[in-house]
């Protein structure tokens, strides 16, 4: 999970301390919230959708599956995929970008198996479980 909390508090030029104070927990665990290294509880983001007036949606929200699988390929890996499975490597850049429900919509399930198999994943992979 991603949060919009560090460029909130910017604009309203809040200090990660005096957010801490306002919502009742430590500088540490706004600094985590920000890097999406913690979620946080449900009473937690109420608070944090008050101080910033924003719905808990706007502020916290899940980064494409897509993204977590190929945001750390280089350009020459993505170039030799694309080369591989015979699609324009913008296609396969623009993957980043989208979530799972886009998938289906913009790529056919055989396009799919033949792009994460080229990255050594499987279909499944491009598709949160239920309980995540």
């Amino acid at each position: 999970m991603v949060s919009k909390i560090k460029e909130l508090r910017k604009e309203q030029n809040l200090p990660q301390q005096e957010l801490a104070r306002l919502v009742g927990v430590s500088r540490q665990t706004i600094y985590y919230l920000e890097k999406g290294k913690y979620n946080p509880s449900l009473t937690l983001s109420f608070k944090i959708s008050e101080i910033f007036n924003k719905p808990i949606e706007e502020i916290f929200y899940f980064e494409p599956i897509t993204k977590e699988l190929l945001g750390n390929k280089t350009l020459n890996e993505l170039s030799y995929a694309a080369k591989i499975i015979g699609i324009d490597v913008e296609r396969i850049i623009n993957l980043r970008k989208i979530d799972e429900n886009q998938l289906s919509e913009m790529y056919s399930e055989n396009e799919l198996r033949k792009i994460v198999g080229a990255f050594g994943l499987e279909y499944k992979d491009l598709f949160l479980k239920d309980d995540e």
